[in-house]
């Protein structure tokens, strides 16, 4: 797997995703993807010999269908050999059973959940970056929904690295040139534990992101080197196009970043209290 190794490699180096005296949070899932953004890190912090500190982040959504989940999450930790922190939404007064009677759809839901805790928690420990495992098939769907949506804003964001500030921690994705099946197959050739069970029951979008995915496993078989050229292309791209940035302020509850007097974390969990 030298080739996967090199690409990981290149990204980190290029865009400067690791550094000297950086606090990296890596979330993980339990799934491949983020269980080969840990890996990889893991490996570079060791072999450049960078002066860091790497932390595994779990996010536990209180279901039962994720309960072997956090076992597989203290295996890769322990592999690795980092600490995990785990935060278990229930602390912050969040019932995903509740989230299901919202008219609000729980994937959205879940989604704002997991960026608020994602920024939030890291920040208040002093990371200077979080690490996720989106990888290039991701953002060749993401970028091309866009396209088609013509939502061009967010094409500014398709990049390994966004910046971050005094409110929202910087953000990396190591995998940005590599694909799901590339670390499937990375994670199996050095025996690394994942699940490949992680289906959410309430996913109604899982069927059309296999399609997607699928189609780009097929482009790349006749296509050399598609991935790694396309996220590059698309990585340029970005920085032509102005970000737009919205002037953000602090949630009048929770004081986090948010465009809006009161932030989408803190109206569910309002709504929640309702049920």
């Amino acid at each position: 797997m030298d080739k996967y190794k090199k690409k990981v490699f290149d990204t980190i180096k290029k865009f400067k995703l690791v550094q000297k005296n950086d606090k990296i949070f890596i979330a993980l899932s339990g799934g491949k993807d983020s269980a080969s953004t840990a890996y990889m890190i893991s490996e570079y912090v060791k072999e450049k010999n960078i002066d860091c500190e790497l932390y595994a982040f779990y996010i536990n959504l209180n279901l039962p269908e994720f309960n072997e989940i956090e076992k597989i999450i203290k295996k890769q930790s322990e592999v690795l050999k980092i600490p995990l922190i785990i935060c278990n939404i229930s602390k912050y007064g969040i019932n995903m059973k509740k989230l299901l009677k919202l008219s609000r759809p729980i994937c959205s839901s879940c989604g704002v959940i997991k960026r608020y805790l994602m920024n939030k928690i890291p920040k208040e420990e002093g990371a200077t970056k979080v690490a996720t495992g989106h990888h290039a098939d991701d953002f060749i769907v993401f970028f091309i929904k866009n396209i088609l949506s013509k939502n061009f804003f967010w094409i500014s964001k398709f990049t390994p690295l966004i910046s971050g500030d005094k409110k929202r921690v910087a953000r990396i994705r190591p995998l940005f040139c590599v694909g799901g099946e590339e670390n499937k197959k990375f994670c199996d050739s050095i025996d690394f534990p994942y699940s490949d069970k992680i289906v959410c029951p309430y996913s109604k979008f899982r069927a059309d992101k296999n399609k997607w995915h699928n189609t780009i496993t097929e482009i790349s078989k006749w296509q050399k080197d598609f991935r790694r050229r396309i996220t590059l292309g698309i990585s340029e791209l970005a920085e032509l196009i102005p970000g737009g940035e919205e002037t953000l302020k602090e949630c009048k509850i929770c004081g986090e970043p948010t465009n809006k007097e009161i932030c989408a974390f803190c109206r569910i969990k309002e709504a929640q209290k309702n049920l």
